[in-house]
This record gives structure tokens, sequence and C-alpha cells, in this order.
């Protein structure tokens, strides 16, 4: 479902997505506040269990896509739904 590599080339950001999705690769985003690690932890869930995908942008953002279409921009401070 995802590609190998760490980067997508075609838009220069780590690409997270299953099993991936279980590294620390956000881990240090989130530890200082235990309720975005809280939130970040059901929503990795939600990737590593096929439900979603995300992407890293390189601003850091993250990039939520579910399976039935809607996207989500998980910001530093706000969750916003793209579409």
């Amino acid at each position: 479902m995802c590609p190998r590599s760490a980067l997508d080339a075609k838009t220069r950001r780590e690409k997270l997505c299953g099993t991936d999705a279980t590294s620390d690769a956000t881990a240090g985003l989130f530890h200082a506040d235990p309720a975005k690690a809280l939130v970040m932890t059901y929503v990795r869930r939600l990737v590593v269990d096929g439900y979603a995908e995300w992407d890293m942008l390189e601003n850091r953002d993250i990039q939520l896509s579910f399976q039935t279409g809607e996207i989500f921009l998980l910001a530093r401070t706000m969750i916003i739904r793209i579409a």
C-alpha cells in the first residue's frame, strides 16, 4: 500500500504507513504534552490497523488520510479537516 522508500520523491515528505507508523517518528513531537501523546497513540493505531495512512510534511505537520476519503491536517495546535 505504501512505497518502500522513506521519502516520497514527488512531494518530498516522509511516508508513515502500515507497520512503519509504529516507529518513533512522531513520538518526539508530542512527548511534552500527555494529551497529544494519547491522541497520537490512537491515531497511530488507526494507521497500523489499516484504516488510515499518514504523511509527515516538511513543516513537521501530519496529514492523516482515512481509507473512506476524509483527510485531516494534524498541526501543532489544531486539527483541520481538509476533505
